[in-house]
């Protein structure tokens, strides 16, 4: 115990922490071939200090026989005789030192392989382990061992140790003659004797040593055998881990694979949900824009169920099917068959597969600006006669530019004439109503003026024409025309093209007067959105609809369609083309479905379609036209 204490001290700097091994758990098998390495070490080592000691009394041994040679030999050294004697005892003295350096070699070597395993054992053990304990011990024990039984058999070798008893046999006998040729004396004799007996237990001892150091080594060989097969098991575990590796990579990139297009396909359905939700509830917005029966608390509930729904529903065959109750959701199709349900009765319960037709043609001149009629004379007091007053009223409504009004860039195809930056004409303004008492335009009745009945809770626009009396260079249609044929007029002062075309635009908001079943007579309105619907693929990749059918990135908050704008359409100077045998070739069926009750109307007309000259235009057409007419063809529901 001292001398490993000194031994692991010594080396305490060049492998620190080495004085403390540490503790394990469960001693495993490399750590139980440590433990028989050093024991085979510890083993080792006690063999080397006894032939150390054994080394030390041979040497003290051989001195006194070096002292008696000496003495005898400066006696018998003028005989010739005992010249053979002291060559003998030479070579005995050559042999004992020999085998000194063997118990020297022996004892260093033992030095080394006490260390060796000394320091294989783990500086850290428990759940972080010394990963080069067993590394250190394998390449210094290896080396020290090897270098042990290499050295200890070479020099064994060297002085006769495989034939160590002969040797020691024939030394012993030349020792005896030389001896008995010199005449030792008793005492002499004793100690020969004595250092006889040292050195063949030195010789006996080269034995022990060999086999102590053939168990060190196999020891060391031992634990070289299980650090291989730990070497094994770990490159076995490697290429375990890689090939798991592999598999679970490719198990990853098979799941990030299939998320990736679950969650595309996800994405896909979800657009094309909140698509088919959106057509859903501009279903129901048709509903109550033809019907006007969702105004009520109860009717917002359908427009929540659509918006809060997030199924599909029940569509057999493509038909929606009301599948589940009202306190269920039975997604889109539930609630579109519902309102399908109710359509197929309140569209004969409403007249709205019998409406009623009518055709009626309104003067701005008279019934919205309260002029006077055509040929009507000067009143009394009045400073200017009917038609210079409105001549007044058409001038007043001349602008330079007509897309500087909003609505008209809005809603109307307006075409510039090449190389122009504005677009004259004129735009009149006005707002239409249904209420008993008050005229289309919303003035008090006067004599002349039109208007429709409140009775029909919903009155549409089938076509709308305008008239332009007194317009001069109009054709003159012979089919058809009550009035004759005829060329026209290009010659006249006030001369303009003969087809002139306008637009006619709803600007405002839509209103009716809700199905009086109860008698309530209550006015709905609507933001009508004149959209264009967009192309399930638009093959072509045209401009036809800003947005995609399938758009990833697309947003309900933003407008989902491109407006739907107005064509202009022909107007002419009398209203009886409208009732002649072709009565709708001069109308623009462009408004059809709309509510003739509107807050804002804009008749806008282009001053590039009267004559080349835009200034001359607008002022021989403020010269020739005497009224401004709209007709309207017409079908009302009566709703009870």
């Amino acid at each position: 115990l001292v001398l490993e204490s000194a031994t692991l001290a010594a080396y305490a700097d060049v492998y620190p922490g080495m004085t403390n091994p540490g503790r394990r758990r469960v001693v495993g098998s490399l750590q139980s071939a440590l433990l028989d390495s050093q024991e085979a070490m510890l083993d080792l080592k006690q063999t080397g200090l006894q032939v150390r000691l054994a080394g030390e009394r041979l040497t003290a041994h051989k001195a006194l026989f070096n002292d008696l040679v000496k003495y005898h030999k400066d006696s018998l050294n003028e005989t010739e005789s005992s010249h053979v004697a002291i060559l003998a005892l030479e070579a005995t003295a050559a042999t004992l030192s020999a085998t000194a350096r063997i118990a020297d070699f022996v004892s260093a070597k033992t030095e080394d392989a006490g260390i060796t395993v000394s320091i294989s054992f783990p500086i850290v053990v428990g759940l972080d382990n010394d990963a080069t304990s067993a590394a250190r011990a394998v390449a210094k024990g290896a080396g020290d061992t090897f270098s042990t039984v290499a050295g200890s058999l070479g020099i064994a070798a060297q002085v006769g140790s495989d034939a160590a008893s002969l040797a020691a046999a024939a030394v012993s006998r030349e020792l005896d003659r030389a001896l008995a040729s010199l005449d030792f004396r008793y005492e002499e004799k004793q100690a020969i004797f004595e250092l006889k007996q040292t050195y063949e237990e030195v010789l006996g001892m080269l034995d022990s040593v060999k086999m102590k150091t053939l168990a060190l080594q196999r020891s060391a060989e031992a634990v070289r055998n299980l650090m291989a097969e730990g070497d094994r098991l770990q490159a076995d575990r490697e290429s375990f881990r890689r090939t798991m590796a592999v598999k679970v990579q490719t198990q990853r990139t098979r799941d990030v694979t299939f998320r990736l297009f679950r969650n595309e396909a996800l994405e896909q359905y979800r657009t094309l949900f909140d698509l088919s939700s959106r057509y859903a509830y501009l279903a129901a917005k048709s509903y109550d824009y033809e019907t006007g029966l969702l105004g009520t608390a109860a009717g917002s509930d359908v427009f929540n169920r659509i918006v809060s729904s997030r199924a599909l529903g029940d569509l057999t065959g493509g038909i929606p099917v009301a599948s589940a109750s009202t306190r269920g959701d039975g997604g889109l199709a539930g609630t579109l068959a519902q309102l399908q349900s109710d359509w197929s009765v309140a569209k004969g319960r409403l007249g709205i597969n019998n409406p009623d037709r009518q055709g009626t043609l309104f003067s701005l001149r008279t019934e919205l600006f309260r002029v006077l009629p055509i040929g009507a004379a000067t009143p009394a007091g009045a400073a200017v006669s009917p038609d210079a007053q409105w001549r007044q009223v058409v001038e007043q409504h001349i602008v330079s530019n007509l897309l500087s009004d909003k609505d008209v860039v809005q809603a109307c195809i307006l075409p510039k004439k090449p190389g122009a930056l504005a677009v004259p004409g004129l735009i009149i303004p006005f707002r239409s109503t249904i209420q008993p008492g008050l005229n289309f335009f919303g003035l008090p009745i006067a004599g002349g003026d039109h208007l429709f009945t409140a009775s029909s809770f919903a009155t549409k626009i089938y076509s709308a024409g305008v008239v332009l009396k007194g317009y001069q260079g109009m054709d003159a249609y012979a089919n058809g025309n009550p009035l004759g044929g005829g060329v026209p007029v290009g010659n006249d002062a006030n001369a303009l093209s003969a087809t002139p075309y306008v637009y006619l635009i709803p600007a405002g908001i839509d209103q009716a007067i809700a199905p009086p079943l109860g008698d309530t007579g209550q006015i709905r309105a609507w933001n009508v959105a004149d959209q264009a619907l967009p192309l399930p693929y638009n093959l072509g990749a045209t401009a036809f609809n800003t947005g995609q059918y399938f758009d990833a990135n697309g947003t309900l908050t933003e407008q989902p369609w491109i407006a739907r704008k107005h064509q202009a359409f022909r107007a002419v100077n009398d209203g009886q083309f409208f009732y002649s045998s072709i009565p709708e070739e001069f109308t623009s069926n462009r408004l059809v479905g709309r509510s003739v009750w509107n807050s804002n109307w804009k008749l806008v007309i282009p001053a590039y379609s009267l004559l080349a000259d835009e200034t001359i235009a607008l002022t021989r057409f403020a010269a020739s036209v005497k009224d401004i007419q709209v007709f309207l063809r017409t079908y009302s529901y009566s709703g009870n």
